[in-house]
């Protein structure tokens, strides 16, 4: 990532739309795999306000995979989906979300995930 005046300023963007189901943990990347020398993520959940986005971070195996969390959303960071969640992340670290029901019915929510390089 190039700097302007300080600023850290993106050489690379890739965006795309992930399904987060409310009984698993997807990984919120914008392609097949974490954009290469990612520093920054932007997450916006988009769904009814009955459901939030339950995030959980994980960091790299020493053989370079991401373990996929098994636990429920209970010690999770939840978001409402009227939230636009902007992190430094790098690509050591991979983000999973999860749907999150506080009443109503859905099978999950749809999040926009945008990833800086």
């Amino acid at each position: 990532m190039a700097n302007f005046h300080g600023n850290p300023v993106a050489n690379t963007v890739r965006q795309n739309a992930v399904f987060c189901p409310t009984g698993s943990w997807a990984a919120l990347i914008s392609g097949s795999a974490i954009l290469t020398a990612r520093q920054w993520i932007r997450l916006a959940p988009r769904g009814r306000d009955t459901i939030g986005l339950a995030l959980k971070y994980v960091a790299k195996n020493a053989d370079g995979t991401f373990t996929t969390p098994t636990s429920t959303a209970h010690d999770a960071t939840i978001f409402p989906t009227t939230s636009i969640i902007e992190e430094p992340i790098s690509d050591n670290v991979q983000v999973f979300g999860r749907g999150v029901q506080r009443g109503g019915a859905s099978g999950g929510i749809k999040v926009i995930v945008t990833e800086y390089a």
